[in-house]
């Protein structure tokens, strides 16, 4: 060992002294055992000293070379010191030597110190002494080493010299403000009170145990247990214990501090360190010596009924350590269930149980959802759980601090309160029921709420007062207006009218969410005839959001005008109700008005208003006007309605305004504005939500961009914590139908499922459709038009569909993909009928057609049973194809009447007269497209292609336009008539505006197929005028036709095609030949 040291020494010399380019560290600590093992008699050289400590006054060591001189011949002769210099090779002496002759600037400069340790102690000769007294070295030896934290220039206590008064001495130190500094001293003060036979003052002692224990030196913690073994046992109090404990687990002693605990334990009350040495086992997974120490203090515990402190350490801990390290002792005490003594495995148990149960009852603290299941479900491995653990385990789960993963932990909350009900079969408390209803409320769990009611009526109190309005609004939030209306009877029995206004309007929130108008206005006037009750501002606001759900312009604007009357003044959210209702029918006039309106009363806007009126000019034609309108919203100080509250926190109060404009340039494909707006949106910090991302995916579907629509859907919105919904999922299956990938449609349909997503008419509408052209192309033989085609798949997914809906669907918050401008109650279900009836009406398969028009109005009375079932415009479109195929033509004519009826009723201004031309609504100036072209065709077979013009015209007039769709099917009427020179000319100035001429389509071998996927007619641009190639074909077929004529006749008709239409006519000149089937059937010439 001790030509070790020699080595090390030696060794380390010389890495200091070079000073190497790269740091090299070569200082070893020795154990502290190393003081009692017999070899204690080696003292270091004075130069050593030297190193370890550099004096205040360099002078006294290197100041001069007579000094450094002196200090060799002491080291080299071993005089006094003891030096034993025959372990050092001759090099080494000579380095020492070299190292007498420089000075401390020198030393510095090359960075000797700097390499030390602060905790290098010396040698002592003094083998028998205590742990305490090793740095008490004898005053002959000339041992310069002094503890690193003692001052230069001691005084006689500080060398060892005796005292007169060392016990007041002692106190005077202890209660100085610089005690720390000078643990030597204190530690031998103390000594020579002891070996004087001095009684020290208890107070002292706490101050002596509190210094030395709060030391960060190893000798200092190491004589805190000494001055507790110099204490007779009977005299040690728990603060002894306590900081020698501590002592103990700096020094990584806890076999030590367990001893002591026991000792302690088994004579004292109070805290003596249970916490440490309990957090210290646990930290480091030591569980024999934690379980030994909860053992010990609950066996003194259970006659102390103090506070429970050994915790203390525990409940410091983060709550996913906590989880982590009770997983651990649960795994310890089933090891111990498996191989230990029936007392062993019972003591495990009960000390996992314990921390289990602690765990569990924190509180606002965010975890791991994944990490408590664990921990249960090895607990329940462990013992059955019982019903406060699952109750504490639902109370963390609900009780969680607000993070962007609350939905998770509401989740998991829920379930667990469900295998507490069911699975065991147990009666949650009325407190945990309490806590159940608010998660259900946050969370809109129309489930959990009828729970809760059936475990309120378990008790025998019954449903308690404070829990019917939240109950009440959550149940009408889902439109169950029969329950809601059965707990306001129950409460109002029970308690009286003094809650009437709140459950009142919960009475007219269910109405307003299923849509049920009539309803809504009879409960709203029997309120005070029935309960002599004026109805307050709420429920005016309420009835006024029904009638805006339904469409009922005339109706909103009337009560408006009976409340502006009465007593009762409009806020804010009367007018955004207002405003919204014209907003989502594209009247922006209505709209600006209702807002000139409110400002000019001082109304302060709110969110709800700006977001009414952005919708108003990006649906009127005026996305500038909405930019500059969003822009100026984040300089506004704008009012947060209560009951968006939620959704407007923070950064998001301005999302969905922004969200309307982005939505807008989504659909019309515009990828390089989409891109602009949310750069604006991320340097003006307005927040992304799901119908943001949406957004983005529908303008990379659009744009045939799948792929990054795939990436925003999987990485981009979890990476976000944005949760994904039924309309993102539909957004994609959409536009993989228009690629004919019905395969990835399936898939993302049950990946959909799979996560837990109801289907909504966003997902089920392009299922039905994928599923149809599945049906398609498994039975080719059934595409004939003889009326025996059978959409099987199509149908089931209809069935499905239908069968899962019911009334309370129309209260669903979720948006959907394709937007309506039918009423909720008609639109939830009419919208999965037109493809249908459309789908067998090109089939001729009248007798399906008739089957699903009776599938639609049973649907309707199911929801809406005293609603006259009257077809929306959609379907009456899907009708009139079966009625001309099957040339019942008076009944597409009767058709056609009904959809402009209802179409005049959808598409007129406010207060416009229908016999002035422009009364129609920007937003629905295509509303008559489909039904238009249907109707021509019918016309067409009916010989009565005169007729078209004129109604072409007369809708122009009224404001409705033409799509391009329809210019098209009436030039093809008009060439198939034999109408030539009026088709050329109608084309040419109708469509070829925007014709790209036929070298845009490159080779010929690839221009089919770029002319059928560049010319489908897609929503997104039903504005945009070009011809059809279906159109040049029947022009082409036209043209050919004068040129067969005689020479004369064909030969002025060509000339007079070229002067009416020249681009039509070069178009049909250069057309490319391809052998299709409209080409073999219309370019034929036999």
């Amino acid at each position: 060992m001790i030509e070790r040291a020699a080595a090390c020494l030696e060794n380390g010399g010389k890495h200091i002294l070079r000073t190497p380019s790269k740091p090299f560290r070569t200082h070893r600590s020795l154990h502290s055992a190393f003081w009692s093992h017999g070899a204690g008699d080696i003292n270091l050289p004075a130069w050593w000293h030297a190193f370890l400590q550099v004096p205040s006054d360099s002078s006294q060591l290197w100041g001069s070379r007579d000094n450094a001189v002196s200090v060799h011949k002491v080291a080299s002769d071993g005089a006094g010191l003891g030096f034993l210099d025959f372990l050092y090779p001759r090099r080494t002496l000579a380095f020492i030597h070299k190292c007498m002759t420089e000075n401390a600037t020198s030393l510095r400069r090359r960075k000797r110190l700097q390499m030390l340790s602060q905790r290098s102690r010396a040698y002592t000769s003094k083998a028998d002494l205590s742990a305490g007294d090793r740095l008490d070295q004898d005053k002959g030896a000339g041992n310069t080493t002094v503890h690193p934290a003692m001052e230069d220039g001691t005084s006689a206590g500080e060398t060892g010299e005796a005292v007169p008064d060392p016990k007041a001495k002692l106190h005077e130190l202890l209660h100085s403000e610089d005690q720390s500094s000078k643990m030597q001293q204190l530690w031998r003060l103390y000594r020579q009170t002891q070996e004087s036979s001095l009684p020290l003052d208890p107070a002292d002692l706490n101050v002596l145990f509190r210094s030395l224990g709060t030391s960060r030196w190893t000798i200092d913690l190491e004589r805190t247990r000494d001055l507790l073994d110099s204490i007779v046992p009977s005299n040690r109090r728990a603060h002894h214990y306590a900081c020698a404990i501590s002592a103990s687990l700096k020094l990584d002693d806890l076999k030590r501090a367990v001893v002591m605990h026991q000792e302690a334990a088994s004579r004292l009350q109070g805290s003596f360190g249970s916490s440490l040495a309990f957090t210290y086992a646990i930290e480091r997974s030591n569980w024999e010596a934690a379980l030994a120490v909860w053992q010990q203090y609950w066996n003194k515990k259970e006659v102390y009924f103090g506070p429970a402190d050994i915790w203390d350490g525990w409940d410091a801990m983060e709550l996913s350590v906590q989880m982590r390290k009770a997983k651990g002792a649960v795994n310890h005490a089933i090891q111990c269930i498996e191989a230990s003594t029936f007392d062993d495995a019972a003591i495990a148990r009960k000390f996992a149980t314990s921390l289990v149960q602690r765990t569990l009852l924190v509180r606002n603290k965010d975890f791991k959802c994944s990490v408590q299941k664990t921990l249960l479900e090895r607990a329940q491995s462990m013992q059955p759980l019982g019903f406060l653990f699952y109750k504490n385990a639902i109370l963390q789960n609900f009780t969680i601090a607000k993070s962007q993963d609350t939905h998770k932990h509401s989740a998991w909350g829920l379930r667990l309160y469900r295998r507490l009900r069911t699975d065991l079969n147990m009666v949650p408390d009325t407190e945990l029921i309490d806590a159940f209803l608010r998660r259900a409320y946050f969370v809109g769990s129309r489930q959990g709420v009828y729970e809760v009611i059936e475990d309120y009526r378990k008790h025998p109190e019954g449903i308690p007062r404070r829990a019917f309005w939240m109950l009440m609004s959550s149940i009408a939030r889902h439109g169950d207006f029969e329950t809601v209306n059965q707990l306001l009877q129950e409460a109002l029995d029970r308690f009286g009218t003094e809650d009437l206004p709140k459950y009142a309007t919960a009475l007219l929130h269910a109405c307003f969410r299923r849509a049920d108008l009539d309803r809504a206005i009879g409960i709203f006037e029997s309120l005070q005839e029935k309960y002599d009750y004026m109805p307050d501002l709420r429920a005016w606001n309420i009835l006024l959001r029904t009638y805006s759900r339904v469409g009922d312009c005339d109706g909103a604007m009337a009560l408006f005008d009976r409340l502006v009357a009465g007593k009762v003044s409009p806020d804010s959210s009367t007018y955004a109700i207002l405003m919204g209702m014209f907003a989502k029918r594209s009247d922006y006039e209505a709209t600006s008005m209702l807002f000139e309106r409110a400002t000019s009363e001082a109304v302060k806007p709110n969110i709800e208003m700006v977001d009414s009126l952005v919708l108003a000019q990006t649906t009127s034609g005026r996305p500038d006007e909405a930019e500059e309108t969003v822009e100026e919203a984040l300089k506004m100080d704008l009012e947060v309605t209560s009951h968006r509250a939620p959704y407007l926190s923070g950064d998001h109060s301005r999302t969905r305004m922004w969200n309307t404009l982005l939505s807008h340039n989504a659909m019309n494909g515009q990828l390089q504005k989409v891109s602009d707006i949310t750069k604006r949106m991320q340097k003006g910090q307005v927040a992304f939500d799901g119908i943001t991302y949406a957004a983005l995916m529908q303008a990379f579907v659009i744009k045939n961009k799948h792929g990054l629509a795939h990436r925003i859907l999987n990485i981009v919105m979890p990476k976000a914590k944005i949760r994904a919904t039924a309309l993102h999922y539909g957004i994609l299956m959409g536009g993989y139908v228009t690629r004919n990938a019905h395969d990835i449609v399936f898939r993302l349909s049950q990946r959909m499922l799979g996560r837990g997503l109801k289907p909504t008419f966003s997902t089920q509408n392009p299922l039905m459709r994928a599923a149809s052209k599945i049906d398609e192309q498994e039975r080719p033989d059934k595409l004939a038009d003889d009326g025996s085609f059978e959409a099987t798949r199509a149908e089931k997914v209809l069935a499905q569909t239908l069968d899962t809906l019911n009334p309370a669907e129309l209260a669903a918050l979720g948006p959907t993909k394709s937007a309506q401008s039918n009423p909720p109650n008609i639109a939830l279900h009419a919208s999965y009928f037109p493809y249908m009836i459309s789908l067998y009406g090109h089939r001729k398969c009248f007798e399906k057609v008739a089957e699903m028009y009776d599938r639609f109005i049973a649907t309707t009375h199911k929801f809406s049973p005293n609603l006259e079932a009257s077809p929306p415009v959609e379907l009456l479109s899907a009708l009139m194809v079966s009625y001309t195929k099957a040339g019942e033509h008076e009944e597409t004519q009767k058709c056609w009447q009904l959809a402009f009826e209802k179409s005049t009723e959808i598409a007129r201004k406010a207060n416009a007269d229908t016999s002035e031309p422009g009364w129609v609504l920007h937003k629905y100036r295509f509303l008559l497209t489909l039904p238009l072209t249907r109707y021509m065709n019918s016309l067409q077979a009916m010989s009565r292609v005169d007729e078209i013009e004129p109604l072409l015209n007369s809708l122009q007039q009224a404001g409705f336009q033409l799509s391009t769709p329809n210019r098209n099917k009436y030039i093809q009427i008009l060439a198939q008539e034999g109408r030539a020179l009026r088709a050329f000319e109608l084309c040419e100035r109708e469509l070829m505006d925007g014709w790209p001429g036929w070298a845009e389509f490159g080779r010929l071998t690839h221009a089919k197929r770029k002319i059928k996927k560049n010319w489908a007619p897609k929503s997104w641009e039903i504005g945009r005028r070009f011809p059809y190639y279906e159109t040049l074909v029947y022009l082409a077929g036209l043209y050919l036709d004068a040129q067969g004529m005689a020479y004369g006749k064909g030969r002025e008709l060509l000339r007079e095609y070229k002067r009416v239409a020249p681009r039509v006519v070069e178009a049909v000149v250069k057309m490319p030949r391809f052998h299709d089937e409209i080409q073999e059937r219309v370019l034929r010439r036999d």
